[in-house]
């Protein structure tokens, strides 16, 4: 069934559309990253690595201890070979699934939206973790994760440590919740030859392309990966593709951002990055609305994404209505799975969620720009803070994957949130 043309929702309104948003969803694509994930509770093993007799465990936990001091989430990559060892009886949860294209595959699956998966990591662990409908390439076409027979072995874990603002860690109370990723070692992107010897194909039908994963690969393989990712961003759009969504993700390595940036300059139509990398990116001053102008003109983007605890926005080329949709169903899902603690489907808006006012443009913007705002769901104590940006990607690409000439609900103003 048809969505009605441009129907009213009001905000509380909008988790009744998202079924129907997945039906005529057109099919994402999504690469090249998928790890999976162990949670733990920093307030838990914080203790334990500090008083351990290991040098290591003690400089994770001092790094663990700054950031959580400063609200500091991120990636990090250690040098650690006993850490999953040590770290096994602190185990919350896991193996979870993990990585930007993966995360997001999950919950577009779970919402019912069609997704294909560049994945050559077919292990049990990492099989395990996906959900059985989405798609993965095979001799021929694609197949279900549920069809999929596992081979090989799995990647060593990510580390997630999650601590919410207010409870005490250590000697400290966070001022923010977030969670830190710790990489146990080097990821590579998931090259899978079938993915892309049928991409040309399987972008004739796609709405959208998520590009993600580049953060994590060792400087060996830089260039090759690279690349791979350039070539898929030339590619796709060729076929039909209109949105080519890089995610930024946090670089370890601060020369490896500007070199992935520069690669992608001219072949994505989209970026997107939370606060503090857009901070990292622009400057720590720089100014919202004029940063996200700036990046746009040097890497000619139609598209510019910034999501916070508190809002997301995006400056764009495209029809405002549809922009706004695309962050309010990204916040509303990235709210959802904060509060349950892993990816959920929204009958409403999660209880006892906030939300403030959105960022206004702070400068003039030449003709065609449009900045666009949407508060999001706050909670001050979310059961878990892993997977929030890719959740939220996952929901903007659910509507801006939706065919060019499709009707779409038109939202009622921010304000009836408030």
């Amino acid at each position: 069934m048809s969505l009605p043309a441009e129907p009213r929702l009001t905000g509380a309104q909008l988790p009744t559309a998202l079924p129907e948003l997945a039906a005529s969803c057109r099919p994402v694509l999504a690469g090249f990253c998928a790890c999976f994930d162990h949670r733990f509770d920093l307030a838990t093993v914080l203790p334990a690595l500090l008083a351990a007799a290991d040098p290591a465990a003690q400089a994770l936990g001092r790094e663990l201890h700054r950031r959580a001091a400063e609200g500091i989430g991120g990636e990090i990559r250690i040098d650690w070979p006993g850490a999953e060892a040590f770290l096994a009886p602190h185990v919350v949860a896991g193996p979870l699934i993990g990585g930007t294209a993966a995360q997001a595959a999950q919950v577009l699956a779970m919402l019912g939206a069609p997704v294909v998966l560049a994945l050559a990591d077919r292990s049990p662990t990492q099989l395990g973790c996906l959900d059985p409908a989405i798609r993965l390439t095979a001799a021929g076409g694609t197949i279900a994760v549920a069809e999929a027979v596992p081979t090989g072995q799995s990647k060593p874990p990510h580390c997630i440590f999650d601590y919410a603002a207010g409870v005490p860690v250590a000697d400290l109370v966070p001022p923010r919740s977030t969670r830190v990723i710790v990489r146990l070692a080097d990821d590579d992107i998931e090259d899978d030859p079938a993915f892309n010897a049928q991409l040309p194909s399987l972008a004739r039908a796609a709405g959208a392309m998520i590009l993600a994963g580049l953060n994590s690969v060792p400087a060996a393989g830089m260039a090759p990966a690279l690349a791979l990712v350039a070539g898929s961003a030339e590619t796709a759009p060729r076929a039909g593709v209109a949105v080519i969504h890089l995610e930024l993700c946090d670089f370890p390595v601060p020369d490896d951002r500007g070199r992935v940036l520069a690669a992608m300059a001219g072949k994505i139509s989209s970026l997107g990055m939370n606060l503090n990398e857009f901070r990292t990116l622009a400057g720590p001053a720089a100014p919202l609305a004029g940063g996200m102008l700036d990046l746009a003109a040097r890497l000619g983007l139609d598209r510019v994404n910034v999501h916070a605890d508190h809002w997301a926005a995006s400056l764009t080329r495209g029809a405002p209505a549809r922009e706004e949709l695309a962050l309010a169903s990204g916040c509303l899902l990235a709210a959802t799975r904060a509060a349950a603690g892993q990816p959920a489907l929204p009958a409403r808006y999660p209880d006892g969620a906030s939300h403030q006012a959105p960022p206004a443009p702070d400068q003039p913007l030449p003709d065609g720009w449009t900045f666009v705002a949407w508060p999001a769901p706050f909670l001050a104590s979310p059961t878990s803070t892993l997977g929030l940006g890719d959740t939220f990607l996952a929901g903007t690409m659910l509507v801006l994957a939706q065919p060019a000439d499709q009707s779409l609900p038109r939202l009622d103003d921010w304000r009836s949130l408030l």
